[in-house]
């Protein structure tokens, strides 16, 4: 079968769930039709040697090291280069798919949409330092629906890359326009929006964990509250003009958010 899908598992010091990541992605129906790349960001723990255990007898299955620490965003720059399929998924290492056919259901609902270069599934977030969990964005299951750029700029319904499914093309041009170091995957989603919407696939696929290792999680409030301005600043200059009023008003609210 041809190669169709290129998954994306970057990791860093995730020792702890990386085997799981990739379990899940072997698990998928259309795995077959994959290319997996797992790219370790230079870790100091065991995440390279768990992961090519896990990777073993499987050839789709690569698995990398960078030489030094390229940081979130520069990582997936690197990633996206590697890519040579019509489209991509991602599932970063201390995440994992717990529905098998995530990517067919995707697949599918993004050949039903060409004009559309992403598609999101829904979440359980799952909070390591509570131990509680929720459904995000916490919208109707099996209403499957395109949401707009306005329908992202107040909150980020998408959460995170792990649930995310990419035409490979809009992927690389969108990360090339938002060379932003803490962009990260709102700026990213949202830039692709601007353009033909989002898919929204209305179920609940993937486990997304917060822990204190988290990139968003061990960031101070003010760190956030900067990144996210940042972020907005950044999308005001990569979409159309007509975009600008309701982007200068979701920065003024973030400034003011305390």
């Amino acid at each position: 079968m041809t190669d169709m899908i290129t998954v994306l598992i970057p990791t860093y010091n995730h020792a702890a769930y990386i085997r799981e990541a990739i379990e899940s992605v072997r698990d998928q129906s259309i795995f077959k039709s994959c290319r997996v790349i797992v790219s370790d960001d230079c870790s100091s723990d065991e995440t390279v040697e768990i992961a090519r255990a896990a990777a073993s007898n499987f050839p789709n299955i690569t698995v990398r090291q960078n030489p030094s620490n390229l940081g979130v965003m520069a990582h997936y720059r690197l990633l996206a280069s590697f890519v040579e399929t019509p489209y991509t998924a991602i599932l970063e290492g201390d995440d994992y798919w717990h529905a098998p056919e995530k990517m067919e259901l995707q697949k599918n609902l993004m050949d039903a949409h060409p004009g559309v270069g992403i598609c999101f599934t829904a979440c359980l977030v799952k909070d390591e330092a509570t131990g509680v969990s929720w459904h995000h964005p916490g919208w109707p299951i099996n209403r499957h629906r395109v949401i707009q750029l306005l329908d992202m700029l107040t909150n980020n319904p998408i959460a995170t890359f792990s649930n995310c499914f990419y035409r490979a093309n809009r992927f690389s041009e969108s990360l090339a326009k938002n060379d932003v170091k803490g962009g990260y995957d709102w700026l990213l989603n949202m830039t692709l929006a601007s353009n033909g919407g989002a898919l929204f696939a209305a179920r609940t696929c993937t486990s997304y964990r917060l822990h204190e290792k988290g990139t968003w999680t061990r960031m101070s409030q003010e760190e956030k509250r900067s990144g996210i301005v940042d972020s907005l600043l950044a999308l005001r200059e990569n979409v159309d003009r007509s975009f600008a009023p309701y982007i200068d008003a979701a920065i003024i609210r973030a400034k003011n958010e305390r």
